[in-house]
């Protein structure tokens, strides 16, 4: 399965453009919402979408120094809570990708931003390009098990029930009747006034 688009919609559900093992292009608009794990890989790629786009949280920093404010997060000004990954463009051979998102600005509107497309092996437009192929490879990975698997956000389960009936055979006026007693009730003495 060769991914050409996967996109994590406003309602939280999966959209993905794909290459299947005899070349038709497959258009799937999921229905379900997408699993934690699916969210978190796509929010792996904030980092690659600020650097590449040189916003200023970044500006001096490295990966690892970026990547460390989502640990933190004491930062408040942290590319973690100023942007957003929803779409991941990948061309026909695998080799380039071009990310799509939001950014908060400071008047609290939001902008859409993308990155031109970065061929991932060339290091000299950006030297990131394997942690960012590496990035790209974790939501391909849990966009397949959203596809294959139906790993989703909220699965309904199946209860299973036990093949041998507890209550088969046993009729009502079989069962033994219990004595119940009617609880006492304690009546308290009024005082009086003196």
């Amino acid at each position: 399965m060769n991914f050409l688009k996967i996109q994590l919609t406003r309602k939280n559900t999966l959209n993905v453009v794909y290459k299947d093992g005899a070349n038709n292009i497959v258009t799937v608009n999921g229905a379900n919402i997408v699993h934690k794990d699916l969210k978190q890989a796509m929010n792996g790629l904030i980092p690659h979408i600020a650097m590449i786009t040189e916003q200023r949280e970044t500006q001096g920093r490295t990966l690892k120094q970026v990547e460390a404010d989502r640990i933190t997060d004491a930062n408040s000004q942290s590319v973690y809570k100023l942007m957003t990954v929803d779409t991941i463009t990948i061309n026909d051979d695998q080799t380039t990708v071009m990310l799509t998102g939001n950014r908060i600005l400071q008047t609290t509107d939001v902008i859409t931003i993308s990155t031109p497309n970065i061929e991932v092996a060339n290091r000299e437009k950006y030297k990131y390009g394997n942690e960012l192929d590496l990035a790209v490879d974790a939501v391909k990975y849990e966009a397949k098990l959203y596809l294959d698997e139906q790993k989703w956000g909220v699965k309904e389960g199946d209860l299973q029930f036990a093949d041998d009936d507890p209550f088969k055979g046993v009729k009502a006026d079989e069962v033994e009747s219990a004595d119940i007693k009617p609880a006492k009730r304690g009546h308290k003495a009024k005082k009086e006034a003196v």
